[in-house]
């Protein structure tokens, strides 16, 4: 079996027998297509709480033929590293800024006997934003479902583990983690969220990007036709910024900055404070 069939909305618990289909879309032409899985996504729209969703996800082994392989925007490469560097250095630096409001011993320059704090980042494909991290002082971690992804940074000498986000284990509390682009690829996001407030530290940070579906870019695809996540075979989720808050501050998530993605059309990044 590749996939399994949602029974309830994975946001609020309704029947997913009461929600309205909200889209079909052919994936068959997707590049991380393979022939062995379905070639269309049925995306509902629970009639409770507005969540789109798809009505089925991927079973264990749907996942491994899935990423049986990656693209090359999905592996760490030097010919999108410099880009990758630029790209993230001004999200490591707004981290930065929100953590040092809390945290009074936060130490970024590798000095003798100081504290560096932990970053882990889910998914982290090309490992830009990992490395980045790394480079301005944090003690980084890297989890990714792919062997090559993970393969290719350990031998650039980072840490990195290959296993699901539900399946990993740390023995100290993060100062941050993150997950870019990866909340909507995952079934349960409600308990990937506990798990992420269970992984920080007092006052640490989550930071988070995905698609926006309230952006102006989001309203004229659907005027036209033209919205390319549809047909985004690894998500399961559309989620809207007002959705989003909503998720993060029920599992004790205070967001805290947002801003518009350069990385992907209609992509946001949001970044959110552990309380308690």
């Amino acid at each position: 079996m590749l996939t399994h069939r949602f029974k309830q909305c994975p946001l609020c618990d309704a029947s997913v027998d009461a929600a309205e289909l909200a889209k079909v879309a052919d994936v068959s032409s997707h590049p991380s297509y393979k022939p062995e899985l379905p070639t269309t996504i049925r995306w509902l729209r629970c009639r409770s709480c507005a969540h789109v969703f798809t009505d089925s996800y991927r079973s264990e082994v749907g996942d491994r033929i899935l990423f049986s392989s990656a693209l090359p925007h999905q592996v760490p490469d030097t010919r999108q590293s410099e880009h990758q560097r630029n790209l993230w250095a001004p999200t490591v630096r707004r981290v930065i800024r929100c953590l040092t409001e809390k945290r009074e011993d936060v130490d970024l320059l590798r000095r003798k006997g100081g504290r560096q704090p932990r970053w882990a980042d889910i998914g982290f494909g090309s490992g830009g934003l990992l490395m980045t991290a790394d480079e301005f002082g944090f003690a980084s971690l890297g989890v990714d479902a792919r062997p090559e992804a993970v393969k290719r940074l350990q031998a650039l000498g980072y840490e990195a583990v290959c296993t699901a986000f539900e399946a990993l284990t740390l023995d100290e509390p993060l100062d941050v983690l993150s997950m870019a682009d990866v909340l909507e690829h995952m079934p349960a996001p409600r308990a990937a969220l506990d798990k992420v407030r269970s992984m920080l530290a007092p006052d640490g940070l989550f930071y988070i990007s995905c698609p926006n579906s309230e952006t102006s870019t989001w309203r004229l695809w659907e005027q036209s036709n033209s919205n390319p996540y549809w047909a985004e075979i690894e998500h399961y989720h559309n989620f809207s910024l007002t959705k989003l808050v909503e998720l993060l501050e029920a599992h004790g998530l205070r967001a805290i900055d947002y801003y518009v993605s350069a990385r992907y059309f209609s992509c946001m990044e949001v970044i959110a404070r552990r309380e308690g």
